[in-house]
């Protein structure tokens, strides 16, 4: 019969003693958030000078605006962010060599990646389009007296919009888009007499606001509505978001908001509405009720072309200098992926839905594969 095992001693046996680290909440908290950036985020810098305006195509190309040189026309760069290059230079014919570092400019990119129309304020007033397949400027057209601060194809590419504000002239352009500068057919228009009704008389005006223009547009998944914020100047005046029908632009509803709307997208499904007011997320179904609020905070959003999932960027977090972009579930709304993240200045999911691209001031791209 095999001898038994031995017990092991159980008389109290002196160790070195083992400090205990606690971490906060906050910084547990901070950890998790900056773990993301080492699987799906890849950070690199598109291009080395500031650019005050830029815009990400679905191709994952961004267009920004190069200063004048005197041996050369105005002109614009678009760098792919997929690669490490030089950046193609489409010049820009028959313009004067302004320098102003306050002037506004807009693009926008076709559905294809393939389009690009842009306006200036050095520029003259009028669209320029331009060849991003055969880097070339195409021409101009449709000529303005306010500038149209925001510019968007229709998902389709379809149609194209152009809205401005800040002036009793501004207003909303509906165009047939074509494939050249010739091709384009105005289709409707709405202007501040459209929306009249909307400029309160009362000795509360100036604080509530009158109606000073057409701010950020969109288009459903399929065109069948188109978006639009009307924008008030007063201190405490509220924005508004209606609803209209291409090819007419007939008003078929409109939802008032909390403060100033900085962007907006439609979800895939073409019903829902995504908002950011005020630094707020919002959620508006537009078949009907009122805006809900969610428990997100951003300036810039864009919407997945096929999942109910969105991209947003946050300038400011609490308890940091810092801002992120992050994904988002909005069946959930939870927040499915993040990254730390300053002065972004454009989002765009691309075709497929695979990558989202996000470029800031700076040039630091960030790319996030799904």
């Amino acid at each position: 019969m095999p001898p038994r095992a031995r017990r092991e001693s159980r008389g109290i046996v002196r160790r070195p003693t083992n400090g205990i680290t606690v971490l906060s909440s906050s910084l547990v908290l901070r950890g998790i958030r900056e773990f993301p950036q080492t699987s799906r985020w890849n950070v690199k810098q598109a291009f080395a000078e500031s650019r005050q305006h830029l815009s990400v195509s679905p191709r994952g190309h961004v267009a920004t605006y190069s200063a004048a040189r005197r041996d050369l026309s105005q002109r614009i760069e678009i760098c792919d962010l997929e690669l490490t290059g030089t950046p193609s230079v489409i010049g820009v014919p028959d313009e004067p060599l302004v320098a102003r570092p306050d002037f506004p400019a807009s693009f926008a990119w076709s559905p294809t990646g393939e389009s690009l129309i842009a306006a200036s304020g050095t520029w003259q007033p009028e669209l320029h389009y331009f060849d991003a397949r055969e880097g070339k400027f195409t021409g101009r057209f449709a000529p303005f007296r306010v500038f149209p601060a925001h510019l968007i194809w229709s998902t389709s590419g379809k149609y194209f919009a152009a809205a401005s504000d800040g002036s009793e002239n501004a207003n909303l352009m509906l165009w047939m888009a074509g494939r050249s500068p010739e091709e384009f057919e105005p289709l409707s228009q709405l202007d501040r007499g459209t929306f009249a009704d909307t400029s309160p008389d009362d000795d509360d005006a100036d604080d509530r606001g009158r109606f000073w223009g057409f701010g950020a547009t969109a288009f459903c998944a399929k065109d069948k509505s188109l978006a639009t914020v009307l924008e008030f100047d007063g201190e405490w005046s509220d924005d508004s978001i209606v609803l209209v029908r291409p090819p007419t632009l007939e008003t078929v509803g409109r939802f008032d908001t909390t403060g100033h709307v900085t962007d907006l997208c439609w979800l895939s499904d073409a019903r829902h509405l995504v908002f950011c007011a005020s630094g707020q997320v919002y959620s508006l179904d537009s078949a009907g009720g009122t805006p809900s609020s969610l428990p997100f905070a951003a300036e810039l959003c864009h919407c997945h072309p096929s999942l109910p999932i969105c991209a947003f960027y946050n300038s400011w977090l609490k308890s940091s200098a810092k801002g992120r972009i992050f994904i988002a579930d909005l069946q959930r709304n939870t927040i499915l992926d993040e990254c730390w993240a300053e002065g972004i200045a454009s989002l765009r999911w691309s075709h497929d839905g695979h990558t989202l691209y996000a470029v800031s001031q700076d040039g630091t791209a960030y790319l996030y594969e799904k």
